[in-house]
């Protein structure tokens, strides 16, 4: 139980630095964000695509959770217990949310 909840705190932590990176002005790669939102908009694609890559970090957990299983978490996680862990990262990005909203003007949407 213990390690599950240590993933599901760090994965959040990666989630939510990955997502400053990809959202707040002036980060490295927000560049590339703004980029391929462009395309989107230009050839009619879904935005609802880009949550799960980096427009939403409650969204982010389900997509990113799969890649930290793939990589790492197989070697000392079952696949149940990462299917437990993706919502309680989900639940800990939306707290951190709410913390980014109320203690930074950039905030979390």
């Amino acid at each position: 139980m213990f390690l599950l909840l240590i993933t599901s705190f760090v994965l959040s932590l990666g989630i939510m630095g990955l997502w400053i990176c990809f959202n707040w002005q002036g980060m490295i790669f927000e560049p590339i964000a703004y980029s391929v939102e462009e395309l989107c908009y230009t050839y009619g694609l879904p935005h609802y695509l880009l949550k799960p890559l980096w427009s939403c970090p409650t969204c982010m957990s389900s997509f990113w959770g799969l890649v930290f299983y793939l990589v790492y978490g197989h070697h000392y996680l079952g696949l149940t217990e990462m299917l437990v862990a993706m919502p309680i990262t989900a639940f800990i990005n939306t707290l951190f949310c709410i913390l980014l909203n109320k203690t930074t003007d950039e905030g979390c949407g």
